[in-house]
């Protein structure tokens, strides 16, 4: 009985990461029609970032930093946050919040090369195909223009740069946390320090291009605002908590599954509360991209 409540506990888990996670992607996109993206997104992750290092300090988790620590949650919380996140809330203003989930889930696909190029890790044939793959189905994403939010269509090469952008930078951020073998920290004071970090820097660089002069607080919708409030809570805080503690009573192969997930939970989402557009080849292509994903991560968890 009780391992039957301890499975029952781990789905409840992982059905509230998928929803959680899947829906940033739409709160996101809600959050930037009031907000400068840059701006908005600092100040989230600075928040949020404060209230995980105070819980790990409650819980006594907390541990003394050391250099080595504050250096790379200094260079992962840039790469991860300031231009990945950054990156991703920008592009949010131009593209459907399920084209932004069907792009990041082309990250295994990009840490895959990464590690190959700066690591030596010669990928197995299957992963190979799986990158392949990805690469394809990325291909048939980019032909569709008409996907663009209505009015943005001449931001749409733009907004996939910034989307590709944003996915090379979280898997630097991934390699260079990887490298650094700080596993030592509590996450929560991990993640933390590496949310406030990289939250500042968002912040400083809203600052010098004039995002605090653009700030409007009488525009800003009830929508907007309760979509931040969501994101603080639900996408930083409780998600990143319920991922904490699904990855140490769960298996690696099921808690990696929200990564071919969350983009299908965007797709609806979005389709369903914003309105967006299911173009047929896009369905071809995200079932590309999760199939590939599915082949590059089976092949990792096994090694």
């Amino acid at each position: 009985m009780n391992n039957q409540n301890q499975q029952l506990k781990i789905w409840a888990g992982l059905i509230t990461l998928y929803i959680i996670w899947g829906s940033t992607y739409l709160g996101i996109r809600f959050v930037v029609e009031s907000f400068p993206p840059m701006l908005i997104s600092g100040f989230r992750f600075f928040l949020a970032g404060f209230t995980l290092l105070v819980f790990s300090i409650l819980t006594k988790k907390y541990q003394k930093p050391s250099r080595k620590m504050i250096v790379t949650n200094i260079l992962s919380g840039f790469f991860l946050l300031t231009l990945s996140n950054g990156f991703f809330t920008i592009a949010a203003k131009w593209m459907p919040s399920s084209y932004s989930a069907l792009f990041s889930a082309l990250g295994p696909v990009i840490l895959v090369i990464l590690l190959w190029i700066f690591e030596g890790e010669k990928p197995q044939k299957k992963v190979v195909f799986g990158a392949f793959l990805g690469i394809i189905g990325v291909g048939i994403l980019m032909s569709l223009k008409s996907l663009a939010i209505d009015g943005y269509e001449n931001y749409y090469v733009k907004g996939i740069l910034t989307l590709f952008g944003a996915v090379l930078f979280w898997n630097i951020g991934v390699v260079i946390t990887k490298k650094a073998n700080i596993t030592t920290y509590h996450a929560a004071q991990l993640a933390g320090t590496q949310m406030i970090f990289g939250g500042l820097i968002s912040l400083g660089i809203s600052f010098i291009i004039g995002d605090f002069d653009k700030l409007n607080l009488h525009q800003v919708t009830p929508k907007a605002a309760w979509a931040f409030v969501y994101l603080l809570t639900f996408g930083s805080i409780i998600g990143f908590l319920v991922f904490s503690w699904l990855s140490k009573v769960a298996s690696p192969t099921l808690v990696a599954t929200y990564t071919y997930v969350n983009p299908l939970v965007a797709m609806f989402l979005g389709w369903l509360l914003a309105g967006e557009k299911l173009h047929p080849l896009m369905i071809v292509s995200g079932a590309i991209i999760i199939t590939a994903v599915i082949l590059i991560t089976s092949v990792s968890r096994r090694s």
